[in-house]
């Protein structure tokens, strides 16, 4: 069940982040990854983000991911 709370609170922060505009690119349409240039495709984009950037942090403490 934990899992399934962090994982939704990555999407809500991902679907947060995408409709203010948050993304690492100009233009979704410059998005290098396999998603889809639309909504879904950049929150998903979001969410692989922040969960690699939330595995580093988490190796860098020390802590298992």
């Amino acid at each position: 069940m934990i899992k399934r709370v962090e994982r939704r609170a990555v999407h809500v922060a991902a679907v947060i982040m995408q409709r203010d505009g948050l993304c690492r690119y100009e233009a979704p349409t410059l998005c290098k990854k396999v998603y889809p240039p639309d909504d879904a495709g950049c929150v998903r984009c979001i969410e692989s983000w922040l969960l690699s950037r939330a595995r580093r942090e988490l190796k860098k403490e020390g802590l298992k991911c």
